[in-house]
């Protein structure tokens, strides 16, 4: 066929253009299919939920320690089961595993400071394998045995992946003042956008842990003795954390939105 001026395709072999696009044409479909793999795996919780898009409606919490009378009514109320919440019930350390952890969308740590190697390390693994973590207050601070440990991230590369860092030998309590206000520090975050109520309408939790923060302050806390880190978030690996420096189950709502955020429903 003969060319004609601006002709696009003058000059172009017979086929060139074509053959290019049959490849990219035949590349998608398998490229679709990976995509449709991951996302089905991560809904049947085959793989932990790294994306929190797909992973169904439902949220299945295990606690490791001791949780407070206000966190398990939060988990198990009406709420809580409209959200797709669903807390079994809490585990001690004897069993843990990281094989274990996987079972669970979101793992808490709460009541109890005294954590072992073998729960550090597979909390650690379930983390940067995209798990999600919520510690409280001073939860798997410190070792059973060695009384030397005072903190999370002992041993380096193994422990406990927390954005906060611990004031103090073991931790700070602070009371909190009347007429303290809970401060939202980034507006933006999900979670924020998630609360009904907001600022000083939210119930403020008795007692505070005193903390410095490794990560992203969420929520804070202006009392008489100065602003305190609430709830931080960090990550690790592929995984998120979220710490909260006081019991969240005087903040039911916080919790309830916290919860279902890491899960992504």
């Amino acid at each position: 066929m003969e060319a004609y001026p601006g002709d696009p395709y003058a000059y172009m072999p017979a086929g060139g253009g074509r053959k290019k696009f049959r490849n990219i044409e035949g590349v998608l479909p398998l490229v679709l299919l990976i995509v449709i793999a991951f996302f089905v795996l991560q809904f049947l919780r085959v793989i932990p939920c790294v994306i929190p898009i797909g992973c169904g409606g439902e949220a299945k919490v295990m606690v490791i320690g001791t949780p407070s009378a206000d966190v398990i009514a939060t988990l198990t109320g009406k709420e809580a089961t409209m959200k797709g919440i669903h807390y079994p019930i809490n585990f001690d350390q004897t069993y843990i595993t990281a094989d274990m952890l996987k079972n669970f969308n979101v793992v808490i740590l709460q009541g109890d400071p005294y954590f072992d190697m073998n729960t550090r390390e597979a909390i650690n693994q379930y983390v940067q394998g995209g798990g999600k973590l919520i510690v409280v207050g001073d939860a798997g601070s410190k070792h059973p045995t060695y009384a030397n440990v005072a903190g999370w991230a002992w041993p380096a590369g193994n422990g406990i992946p927390v954005p906060a860092e611990l004031i103090g030998e073991w931790a700070g309590w602070s009371a909190v003042a009347y007429g303290s206000q809970i401060r939202m520090a980034d507006i933006n975050h999900p979670i924020v956008k998630g609360l009904k109520l907001v600022g000083s309408q939210l119930q403020m939790p008795s007692q505070v842990f005193k903390v410095n923060s490794k990560g992203k302050v969420i929520i804070a806390i202006d009392t008489n003795e100065g602003t305190l880190p609430a709830l931080i978030e960090g990550g690790a690996g592929l995984g998120d954390v979220l710490y909260f420096a006081y019991d969240p189950g005087q903040t039911p709502e916080m919790l309830l939105v916290a919860v279902t955020y890491l899960a992504g429903i």
